[in-house]
């Protein structure tokens, strides 16, 4: 998609890159937090999509995660359980500084991820009421403890949809933390279809196969869900 309208907005040690096409005031928005460099891909990708607003900067493992767990690969770092801090600096401070350059009043508010990001959406829906439309990627819906905080709380917003993806060799991992992700995932999904829109899809590949492409996937399901 072409950008009618495109911007960015340096607040603190995060950039907000926006892209707007033909925006209408009943406009919806989506939030997606992504890597620098992405942004820009993932909306040449999209279809029917007014509205893009694209965060970067962020330490994935300590501000996307919900609460401390050990690290996921040897090399790596623990998480840091960092998301309730984050979610009250991106609603109070990120989103209304990027949202005061739209050029309308957005009505209808998305959030995406892809990865940990997609953990982070789902988190932020049992947390907030600003988006009812989220979409998940490949989520890290593996996390610790992650399902029973899942299924022993219930979703904020009202008129809830929800997008979830998942590669089909996601799961074919000797780490027996990840390799529970596509049962919990199904799980997660029915039981977040009992009380809101849900849709599921495999795809083929693995969780770096067609990123981008699937990323862009996903945000063109919620703005039609």
């Amino acid at each position: 998609m072409l950008s009618v309208y495109k911007d960015s907005v340096k607040i603190d040690d995060y950039t907000i890159e926006i892209f707007c096409g033909d925006s209408v005031p009943d406009s919806s928005v989506i939030w997606l937090h992504t890597f620098p460099g992405e942004a820009e891909e993932i909306w040449e990708r999209l279809s029917g999509i007014s509205t893009l607003l694209a965060v970067t900067g962020n330490d994935w493992n300590r501000q996307f995660s919900p609460w401390p767990a050990s690290k996921a690969f040897r090399q790596g770092e623990d998480f840091g359980g960092g998301a309730p801090d984050y979610l009250k600096y991106f609603l109070e401070t990120l989103l209304p500084g990027a949202e005061e350059k739209l050029p309308f009043e957005p009505k209808v508010r998305g959030l995406a991820g892809y990865s940990m990001a997609g953990l982070f959406a789902v988190y932020a829906m049992y947390n907030t009421s600003v988006f009812n439309r989220i979409a998940c990627m490949s989520g890290s819906l593996w996390f610790d403890n992650w399902k029973e905080y899942a299924l022993t709380h219930s979703p904020v917003p009202e008129n809830l949809a929800v997008y979830l993806s998942l590669g089909s060799k996601e799961h074919k991992t000797k780490d027996q933390r990840m390799s529970q992700v596509k049962t919990i995932t199904e799980e997660l999904a029915v039981y977040w279809g009992k009380s809101c829109r849900v849709t599921y899809e495999t795809v083929p590949g693995g969780h770096f196969t067609n990123v981008a492409q699937r990323i862009a996937w996903g945000i063109t399901q919620i703005e039609k869900m």
